[in-house]
């Protein structure tokens, strides 16, 4: 697959300046005021100027478009991709790596493997600095490309390098202690390996970051992803409860330390290790405006908040029985079991299907990893007759309507051979439930 993109004119706003310059989606911007740009940093501090100099491409033909605007103004343009020139490929070789266990045949994009500062700066991807130049150090450092977010995994630089098996990623206390001084902001993140960064190896690396702050803004720590596809990879053990309890308990102190000076929780756990304990998820207030949702940190608690706050119209009774299966991964549908009794509507029966994940295997239990064949295997074992099927929006392509697995939404549908509603939040399933006739029938 090839990596290389183009500054490809995705949309343009209604009554932009870029509008009134003649600027359609699908132009290509070849040079702005006579130099090229690689991404979305380029562009748009080069659009930041007064005067304007694009030279612009559309099929074969070449334009100029001159034009000068306020300092600062928006120009009224999307672009296609937020890099120019091509991704960043992860150097290393890491023992957890999830894209390693990946099955063959799956599309080509979930198999990139990022490591691009320009992404993390631009998307919040996380990368590792161990491929970074002394050029592209230069240009975090010059356009103060702040915040970023960094895979730290451990500050014991001889266990990182274990880790990762890749000799550059050795000094990560070096290359933070450098973004530091530079007063770059950085998000990190624990990829949990048992028997690696675990324990007192844990504790450490929190202490190390915590020594960073305040520019070490947080810190995310998430189990690591086992598939069954690891035949060709490094044996290694899943978080078990006892060792997700004692991960909770060693970032405790971190945490209360941190708000009783009022600068929030700064280690953010996973749903994962307090499902695993069996363990109240923290309140809301631990998450912090949820600035690590993206981690899977935080999800049911921000669930059951939208939930609980919904204000949309409730209903009383069906005029006759709706019979409707919620679909979810193995490591939520208790919770989300819990939610669903709340709503009390005559003639209503919904039954919470917790989905085995036998594409990936037992070990991956989160909805956002499901496929479609899983889910309609896990259908059709249900018994007797159903009116709709629910599924977690989380399990299409974000902003598609395609599975893992790549099959459309509307051949789910057709297969399962029933109304099929998505919901991704609290409010879009609490509006199936209660409405369900008049957004599926």
């Amino acid at each position: 697959m090839s990596d290389t993109l183009h500054a490809v004119i995705a949309s343009v706003q209604e009554g932009s300046r870029a509008q009134k310059e003649g600027l359609k989606a699908g132009d290509t911007i070849v040079s702005v005021n006579g130099q090229p740009v690689e991404d979305l940093i380029d562009l748009n501090f080069a659009l930041a100027d007064e005067k304007v100099h694009l030279v612009v491409q559309n099929g074969d033909s070449l334009r100029d478009c001159y034009f000068q605007k306020r300092f600062g103004e928006d120009v009224g343009i999307t672009m296609e991709n937020a890099v120019f020139d091509h991704i960043r490929q992860c150097w290393n070789n890491c023992i957890f790596c999830f894209i390693a266990q990946m099955p063959q045949g799956m599309r080509p994009s979930l198999y990139v493997k990022d490591d691009d500062y320009r992404m993390s700066f631009l998307t919040g991807s996380f990368i590792t600095l161990s491929n970074l130049s002394e050029e592209d150090i230069r240009r975090i450092t010059q356009y103060h490309l702040s915040p970023l977010h960094i895979s730290v995994h451990t500050t014991n630089g001889m266990l990182r390098r274990r880790m990762m098996r890749q000799e550059r990623t050795e000094d990560i206390m070096d290359h933070l202690r450098n973004l530091v001084r530079h007063d770059i902001d950085m998000y990190c993140q624990i990829v949990l390996v048992p028997g690696y960064n675990d324990g007192e190896e844990f504790s450490r690396t929190v202490r190390d970051l915590e020594s960073l702050r305040p520019n070490v803004l947080g810190i995310a720590v998430v189990p690591l992803g086992m598939t069954k596809f690891r035949s060709e990879c490094m044996p290694l053990n899943p978080v078990t409860p006892e060792l997700a309890r004692d991960i909770i308990n060693r970032s405790r102190p971190f945490t209360e330390r941190s708000r009783r000076e009022g600068r929030g929780s700064f280690v953010y756990l996973a749903d994962e290790f307090y499902l695993k304990a069996g363990m109240p998820l923290p309140d809301n207030a631990y998450y912090d405006n949820y600035e690590q949702i993206e981690d899977g940190i935080g999800m049911l608690r921000l669930f059951e908040q939208q939930w609980h706050s919904w204000d949309g119209k409730v209903r009383t009774a069906y005029d006759k029985t709706k019979r409707l299966a919620l679909l979810t991964g193995t490591l939520a549908a208790p919770f989300i079991s819990q939610l669903v009794q709340e709503v009390q509507v005559a003639n209503l029966e919904v039954n919470v299907v917790p989905v085995e994940n036998h594409y990936f295997g037992r070990q991956i239990n989160v909805a956002g990893l499901l496929t479609a064949q899983d889910m309609l295997h896990a259908w059709q074992q249900l018994a007797g007759d159903w009116d709709g099927l629910i599924i977690p929006g989380t399990a299409l392509r974000k902003g598609e309507n395609i599975f893992l697995d790549d099959m459309t939404l509307s051949e789910f549908e057709a297969r399962a051979g029933v109304p099929v509603g998505v919901s991704e939040f609290a409010p879009e399933l609490k509006q199936l439930l209660y409405h369900w006739q008049e957004n599926k029938e």
